[in-house]
């Protein structure tokens, strides 16, 4: 059987371990729901820009590279938001341990938003002249429809 302390601690746990991944769920839908999310531009590139075979296999590349960073950034948004949930159902108020773990998520995010950026700018430099001034109206569009 197992004993009193050991039960409230895995129910503690439990429950930390749900709160974040309702926080991780709740902050992507409606407080970031765009974060690390290269709106859709590696779709459109391939669809509205005629690359050629040289620039196809540089995308690849990139999108392989992105794929790999972004995920490995994921999972420690994911680690940073369960080690607030936990510092959160600690101490019940923004205690140091609250805000450094708000502030490592927030840290990540950030990370998160820079690579994305870095690989539309990369992304942009595989273009001749004319692509490059229709990849500026793909990105423009697609912040613009973030923003509303």
């Amino acid at each position: 059987m197992v004993n009193k302390g050991l039960r409230s601690a895995l129910l503690v746990i439990a429950l930390s371990f749900i709160a974040g991944v309702i926080g991780i769920l709740l902050g992507h839908k409606y407080i970031m729901p765009n974060a690390g999310k290269t709106m859709g531009l590696h779709e459109k590139i391939h669809t509205q820009l005629v690359l050629d075979e040289a620039q196809n296999d540089k995308l690849h590349i990139l999108e392989k590279s992105f794929a790999t960073q972004k995920t490995a950034l994921e999972i420690r948004m994911k680690k940073a938001n369960a080690r607030l949930s936990m510092a959160m159902q600690t101490s019940h108020e923004m205690s140091p341990e609250v805000l450094a773990a708000k502030s490592e998520y927030v840290k990540t995010l950030d990370e998160l938003q820079t690579l994305t950026i870095e690989h539309i700018f990369a992304m942009r430099g595989l273009l001749n002249e004319e692509q490059a001034v229709r990849f500026d109206a793909i990105v423009q569009k697609s912040f613009r429809n973030i923003a509303s």
